[in-house]
């Protein structure tokens, strides 16, 4: 499946509900401020990833996925990576990085802007990334999510934001649901960073999206309705 930019739906009550808020698990708290050459080489350690511990109120399935891109200097043709849930190494802060456990991969592929050096996102629904967003997540675990290419040598960039403090990045993400941010990690080394004095955080985001209120009771007018004709023909 080629991808252009998708929009996180869920079903409610048999019906396809495309209005719905997305809670967000794990994602940067800031907006990007620089891009890094995807990861080359296709091996699973040659990678970009964060770690990060679920929660403990039960199991949890992603309901999207949301990857900051930039263009580099390619402006035509598609591009295309992988994505995959894998365990941890541990799950000590600033040292987990991804294990040899594979739960769940998908390939995205994806077509690219018109325009150099330019920043887009993939907002990604479960029909993107179909055997993640089904695998299961236990409660207070920790796992992995990485991206490493489906291509030997990539051709576009990955956003971050950069300049934090040493032992600071965690802090820098997004959670909730219990959720608890781990690591940042490149090519499988813990506590990344671009140069001595800046740790960046990963344009990598994911959650569960829920219907908004009023959605909701339009799904149960509906199926009021649909109950009332039922007994009406009985």
């Amino acid at each position: 499946m080629l991808i252009g930019a998708a929009t996180a739906c869920m079903a409610v009550g048999g019906a396809s509900v495309a209005s719905a808020a997305n809670v967000t698990w794990f994602g940067p708290s800031a907006a990007s401020t620089s891009n890094v050459s995807m990861a080359t080489g296709t091996a699973y350690t040659s990678n970009f990833g964060v770690a990060f511990t679920t929660g403990t109120s039960g199991t949890y399935s992603m309901g999207w996925l949301n990857i900051g891109l930039n263009t580099s200097a390619v402006t035509t043709g598609t591009g295309s990576f992988q994505v995959s849930l894998r365990n941890t190494t541990n799950s000590t802060s600033y040292s987990a990085v991804s294990g040899t456990t594979l739960y769940a991969a998908d390939t995205i592929s994806f077509s690219m802007p018109t325009s150099t050096a330019t920043n887009f996102s993939l907002n990604l629904s479960p029909a993107d990334f179909p055997n993640i967003s089904s695998y299961v997540m236990s409660g207070t675990t920790p796992y992995s999510l990485i991206l490493n290419s489906a291509i030997p040598n990539p051709t576009f960039g990955l956003q971050r934001t950069t300049g934090y403090a040493n032992g600071t990045t965690n802090d820098f993400y997004t959670v909730s649901d219990g959720f608890v941010a781990l690591d940042t990690f490149r090519n499988n080394g813990a506590n990344y960073t671009n140069n001595g004095s800046s740790f960046p955080t990963l344009s990598i985001a994911f959650g569960t999206a829920v219907p908004e209120p009023s959605t909701l009771a339009l799904a149960a007018i509906a199926g009021l309705v649909g109950l009332a004709a039922v007994a009406r023909r009985r």
